[in-house]
């Protein structure tokens, strides 16, 4: 099973768990992300990575789907 996609601001690295879903983020693209990021969704943060590292590929982003649009 693939890693977890979610990100750690503060210790600035990525989840260590498997992805147990897929989500949409604020960006309107899909993570996979593990069950404890899933439910910290409000307050979750993901991005795209390389392969299997922990390198980056993206900005960080907010998996909270609908929240950048005006109402």
């Amino acid at each position: 099973m693939e890693r977890c996609e979610g990100y750690y601001r503060l210790e600035n690295r990525r989840c260590d768990r498997a992805g147990a879903q897929t989500l949409s983020a604020a960006d309107g693209r899909t993570y996979l992300v593990c069950a404890y990021h899933a439910r910290q969704g409000w307050a979750a943060t993901v991005a795209r990575w390389n392969g299997e590292s922990d390198a980056r590929d993206s900005a960080p982003v907010s998996l909270r789907p609908g929240l950048d649009s005006a109402a």
